[in-house]
């Protein structure tokens, strides 16, 4: 058994008999993934995996009947993080497809997959860390929050876009996906998933790969998206600076890469009419 993240979980299994060797993640509930992400995941996967979209499979979960916790366990996917590998293209572009795969499937809200109505629901994301900038603010943090302030006060002129809904991830990162080669296998940490608009996982998804590999790389997930699903991406600007609004003021290197990404989608936001 080895640890796959800091002393915390989760862990990765191997299990040998009779000459053959299978591989299997456990999850056990701690501070930073409650009992309750762990069940949202148990049901995103099962709904995930029973369709092909891209996700482990659940072998199991205990409900505390056993252990007195609860805990799961899930099949391991092929591959590594897209965040570890140097960027490609055509790697990026098979992020929006997978995306567009999970969007498809349609929902219904409920206790085990709840309203989603941002990314990293339900804790967010650089809450805290955006209220301390605020108190203790350095040059770039007063400057970050300045500018986060703006992009809240346009985001509320314009209505909310919930026309589309269907599972979601919720923390699409480009270190919670995994990719053999170029060819995106899957996505994993499913504890913020839930039923919403497929842009909140597209601008989760364009800010990390422009946090990555630069701004342009954000429009490789939006390509690929496309490509999967012959649409355009509807409302994406709202999307964009929703995904922007859940970083710190100040993000320490990526913090131009925040503020070029933000005022871009502001941008483009400003050519919408406002509600």
């Amino acid at each position: 058994m080895r640890d796959l993240h800091e002393g915390q979980g989760p862990w990765l299994i191997e299990a040998t008999a009779h000459g053959s060797t299978d591989h299997a993640v456990l999850r056990v509930e701690s501070p930073g993934k409650p009992a309750d992400y762990l069940r949202i995941e148990a049901a995103a996967l099962t709904r995930a995996a029973r369709h092909g979209a891209g996700a482990p499979r659940p072998i199991g979960i205990d409900d505390r009947r056993h252990t007195g916790q609860v805990a799961t366990l899930q099949t391991v996917l092929a591959g590594r993080t897209v965040a570890s590998q140097p960027y490609d293209g055509e790697r990026l572009r098979s992020v929006g497809e997978q995306l567009a795969r999970i969007h498809r499937l349609r929902v219904d809200p409920g206790p085990d997959l709840p309203e989603r109505r941002r990314p990293l629901e339900p804790d967010g994301g650089y809450t805290e860390e955006k209220r301390r900038g605020a108190e203790h603010p350095t040059r770039r943090s007063r400057d970050g929050a300045r500018l986060l302030a703006h992009a809240e006060r346009e985001l509320a002129r314009h209505p909310r876009p919930d026309g589309e809904r269907g599972l979601v991830h919720g923390d699409t990162w480009l270190g919670n996906i995994m990719s053999d080669g170029v060819r995106v296998t899957g996505l994993i940490d499913w504890g913020c998933a839930g039923v919403g608009h497929p842009g909140i996982d597209l601008g989760h998804a364009r800010l990390s790969a422009a946090f990555g590999y630069g701004l342009d790389a954000a429009d490789d997930i939006l390509t690929g998206w496309r490509r999967e699903t012959g649409l355009g991406a509807p409302a994406l600007p709202y999307w964009d600076v929703i995904a922007a609004l859940e970083t710190a003021p100040d993000m320490g290197k990526g913090t131009d890469v925040r503020d070029a990404f933000l005022r871009r989608a502001l941008a483009a936001l400003g050519q919408v009419p406002s509600g």
